[in-house]
């Protein structure tokens, strides 16, 4: 077979192919062969109806629409192989020769990867910062913590409420004001003097109030339109009970977490800031590397690999509305919007993806960085751990299904991403510390046990930050006595 390859603007590719006559000939006798068998021709048992009897049965364009829909594809693969491009969309063909007895003859016109210009990547310096942990934050941590544990105890009637405390009350528009608010409920734990906007006044109300006491508010909101004076409207409440919080006494808290002192508390608390913080840092500066590296390259994207990721985003919105008991039909409805809508939601999105993907799939493949396999087997066992299913299941079950390739695409993005956060920190002077493994995360299906790609490091370390109160309040107050929880 002849294959040649012109490259076009946009990144397209034009394979001219010509493969020998034999190609031709045997593709229509395979065709033959298999119209023969669905193909009910009188005066012939099926199967049995000579080649020239069926073609003027069925006509001839239905062999060769049969043969050319094998042959084509089948030797543009070889082509593609020969030629040792990377297509990313379905090819165009024109230009089709496919007679008996000639040749085959065609041109073959696909999107390509597009190549990529690196910039002077390996000369970045990024110092890598840890915010250090001081005593103000293992205090600040330490009344976190009391707080989360603490009791909401009912004040006696005589005592009225004050900056802090919290009232079950009933709130009502009444007439008075600009407008007379359709407001008629109870409210549960509201704090006297915090934050409700929307009721405006009435945490401002509740203080010195007591429990039985009705008074009348007025509610400042913003005018209707632009240059009108604000909107007062009027309210009553009346308050059914009144809380005051009352923290739990050293022993009690001691006692809940499971430490003989204060002191043991404190390093406690001290050493999960102190790994949250480094964590913390450490994603940071790999997204700082990251966006630094990506700011360098220049790459011109095909809109297909747009469209295409723009599709798969789509499609992961349908799955996380099929999980919240709806579906992507029924979400456009309520919405008044369209698939096109959504496309250029997405849009940004997707065109930020593939570029990032195709910066770093060209660093790697400079680099020739490869995967370790134990980050491979990290991956599936974490998969395993979620499943219920053995690693070997797992392993069978993404390679029929192409997954497993796209893993080890999105761990070698992360590994480049390490190695180039390391040589950045190295070059400022800042090494970064060894990085230390959690497994508790991947059982738990979070980033470790998830493909690089599909999260950013600074929702990572939203996620970590947010852990480590709740991993330290290991006991909370019921929720219906708590007005934080």
């Amino acid at each position: 077979m002849k294959v040649s390859a012109e490259k076009l603007e946009g990144s397209r590719v034009v394979l001219t192919i010509e493969a020998p006559a034999s190609v031709v000939d045997e593709a229509l006798d395979r065709a033959y062969k298999s119209v023969v068998k669905r193909v009910n021709v009188p005066g012939f048992r099926r199967g049995k109806a000579p080649r020239h009897i069926l073609e003027r049965y069925v006509g001839k364009g239905v062999l060769y629409e049969e043969a050319m829909r094998e042959a084509l594809p089948a030797h543009y693969e070889k082509a593609v192989q020969e030629a040792g491009i990377e297509p990313v969309s379905e090819p165009e063909f024109d230009e089709v020769t496919f007679n008996q007895g000639e040749p085959l003859k065609m041109k073959a016109t696909v999107y390509v990867r597009p190549e990529v210009e690196l910039g002077d990547y390996e000369d970045l310096s990024v110092p890598y910062e840890v915010q250090e942990v001081t005593d103000e934050d293992v205090e600040n941590q330490l009344t976190f913590m009391r707080e989360r544990m603490a009791r909401l105890t009912p004040l006696p009637e005589e005592q009225a409420l004050e900056k802090g405390d919290y009232a079950t009350c009933h709130v009502k528009g009444i007439e008075g004001g600009a407008f007379k608010p359709e407001v008629d409920q109870e409210l549960s734990y509201v704090e006297a003097g915090g934050v409700y906007g929307f009721v405006p006044g009435l945490t401002e109300t509740l203080v010195g109030m007591k429990k039985g006491e009705t008074k009348e508010f007025s509610a400042t909101y913003p005018p209707a339109k632009e240059g009108d004076e604000p909107r007062i409207a009027k309210y009553t409440v009346e308050v059914k009970e009144c809380y005051r919080k009352v923290l739990p006494a050293d022993e009690e808290f001691l006692k809940t977490l499971g430490r003989e002192s204060l002191d043991e508390v404190k390093e406690d608390i001290k050493k999960r800031l102190t790994a949250m913080r480094e964590d913390l840092a450490r994603r940071t500066h790999v997204q700082k590397v990251e966006e630094a590296v990506l700011s360098k390259a220049k790459v011109e994207i095909p809109h297909v690999m747009i469209e295409q990721r723009e599709e798969e985003l789509i499609r992961r919105f349908a799955e996380r509305l099929h999980e919240a008991n709806t579906s992507l039909d029924a979400y456009l409805r309520s919405t008044g919007r369209t698939i096109e809508d959504l496309r250029k939601d997405f849009h940004e999105e997707a065109e930020r993806d593939v570029r990032r993907e195709l910066i770093l799939d060209a660093i790697a493949d400079k680099e020739n960085t490869e995967v370790p396999q134990e980050a491979i087997d990290e991956v599936l066992e974490a998969f395993a751990r979620q499943t219920g299913r053995d690693i070997g299941t797992i392993r069978t079950t993404l390679e029929v299904r192409g997954a497993l390739d796209g893993i080890v695409r999105d761990l070698r993005r992360v590994e480049v991403l390490k190695q180039l956060a390391a040589r950045a920190a190295e070059k400022a002077g800042t090494p970064l510390p060894p990085e230390e493994k959690n497994t508790e995360e991947a059982v738990d299906g979070r980033q470790d046990a998830a493909p690089a790609g599909d999260t950013r490091p600074d929702e990572e370390a939203q996620a970590v930050a947010q852990d480590v109160a709740s991993q330290e309040a290991q006991a909370a107050p019921p929720k219906d006595e708590n007005p934080e929880g």
